[in-house]
Order: C-alpha cells, then structure tokens, then sequence
C-alpha cells in the first residue's frame, strides 16, 4: 500500500517515512494555517478513536491518517477554522490523547489523500468476515438497526456489537470472507449521512463475536430470541 501526500514541498526536515507511504520535505517550525493538523507524540497505544475524541470539540473532522510505527498522525478539518481553533488552543494548553499530551502544529497539506477504495491501514491484515468500523464524527446516534440497513445489501450480517469507549466503534460479524470483502470495498470512506458518521472500516483479528444480549448496541440475528442481561459486554474469542 502505498499513499502519497499532496502539498508538500522542500523545506527543512524530511517527513518520516512511514509503512510504504513517502512524505516529502515540509517546514514543521513555521507552516501556512492549512486545514490539515499535524500530530506528534502518540503513544504506541493511541487509536484513531482516541484522537477523534480529543480534537472533535475544535471543530468538524473529515479525516484521520494514523502514522503508528512513528506515533503521528495527520488530522483533517472540515475547514481552517477547526485546525485553528486546535492549534491555537495547543499554544498555551496541553491536549491530552490518551493519557499523552501530544503536539500540534499545522500541516503543509491542504487535505489528506485517501487510500484507494477497499483498502485499510494495514496491508499485511488479512481478509475476515469480521470488520471493525471506526465512526468518524458522530452527529446522530449509531445503533445495531443502522449498522445492520448499511451492511446488509452486502451479505448476511450475523452479529454486530457496537462499543464507545473511545469515541463510536463496531464490530461487525458477517456470514463470510465474501460477504465482508464486499462490504469493506463498498462503505469504506462513505458516509452514513450527508458530511458526517463517515466510515472506516478494517479487517479484525477475531474468530467470532459473543453477544450476550439483543439492544441497541449489540445483536445476535442467530438467536433472535436471546435474553436480554443486566448489563451488556462483549467477549471475543
């Protein structure tokens, strides 16, 4: 995989390499405002999740580039006035992703190149009949009913389990590999409604879902019948 970012020019320090992507040369000491916020200092535990949750009150996010292997990130703004906003704040106050102040600066991107259509952030991840979706701006609420209409012209959905720990995630649980495949080539990067609840969608590791109980956030469609608990949670195997 490999993804290059517009915009940049020769100035003083070479961007990272990460993964296959190439950066070119950027000023990162004194850039032009850009709607495109830089990262820095991640933990190696950070989730795209994480950051959405720290920089979502700035202003509306279209889109974010984890940069793991190097613990960056690139962040962007539906417009200048967010990145502005986050840069300004980071200025004279710690913004906290995770339990990790981090630094902000701008980009000398005006706008994050996507990947092609289908493919995820790890090359090497194998094809599953699992995907994880990463929600990206939230604006109206994400329930099994929504993630179930969106997924199923692609195949059967089996089980789906939705988690906010860390900003709006789902776990989606597809008959097989094929249904799956589809479905990831067909939503990633979409959005569920018009500018927002966008879609980022990845190959999970597990087997299988349990769902211990049928609501608004988790669903066994093999098991239409399932108890409800008194608390709900998710167990993978």
């Amino acid at each position: 995989l490999q993804i290059k970012m517009a915009g940049y020019e020769g100035h003083v320090n070479k961007r990272q390499r990460v993964d296959d992507a190439h950066y070119d040369r950027e000023d990162r000491h004194n850039p032009e405002p850009s709607p495109v916020v830089h990262v820095r200092g991640l933990s190696e535990y950070i989730t795209e999740a994480d950051l959405m949750q720290a920089v979502q009150h700035f202003g509306t996010v279209n889109y974010i580039m984890m940069m793991g292997k190097r613990h960056q990130a690139l962040v962007e703004f539906a417009d200048i006035s967010g990145a502005k906003n986050c840069v300004n704040y980071s200025l004279n106050n710690p913004i906290y992703v995770g339990q990790q102040a981090a630094f902000f600066n701008y980009s000398t991107s005006q706008r994050i190149q996507r990947p092609a259509p289908g493919m995820g952030d790890d090359p090497n991840r194998p094809p599953n009949h699992i995907l994880l979706f990463t929600v990206l701006n939230p604006q109206y609420p994400i329930t099994v009913d929504v993630m179930q209409t969106i997924c199923s012209a692609h195949g059967q959905v089996l089980r789906i389990v939705i988690f906010k720990k860390n900003g709006v995630q789902a776990m989606i649980e597809f008959e097989n590999v094929d249904c799956a495949t589809r479905a990831k080539q067909a939503l990633n990067g979409a959005d569920i409604y018009s500018g927002c609840c966008t879609l980022k969608i990845e190959f999970a590791n597990q087997t299988r879902l349990n769902v211990i109980r049928n609501d608004s956030e988790s669903w066994d469609y093999t098991n239409p019948n399932l108890e409800n608990a008194v608390e709900s949670c998710y167990i993978f195997r």
